[in-house]
């Protein structure tokens, strides 16, 4: 027979399927994945921002002795 027919069913021959599976199942479920990691990332990413600027406004205020100097007396003067 021709090489392009692969089953006979009930008296029928099928032709071979030489095109990939048209199921959307998978792409779907690698792009959804994709697009959840995504929001996470974005999400972390705005945290860390957020953390930093918190950070940043918080350290302005360490160690500056004229911070301290309106709170507190001296400890160190003689």
């Amino acid at each position: 027979m021709v090489q392009s027919l692969s089953v006979v069913h009930e008296g029928r021959a099928r032709l071979k399927r030489k095109m990939p599976s048209l199921s959307i199942n998978n792409p779907m479920e690698v792009l959804r994945q994709r697009l959840l990691l995504e929001v996470a990332r974005k999400q972390m990413r705005e945290a860390n921002q957020r953390q930093a600027v918190a950070n940043r406004l918080f350290l302005q205020n360490v160690g500056k002795r004229g911070f301290w100097a309106n709170s507190a007396p001296n400890r160190y003067d003689n």
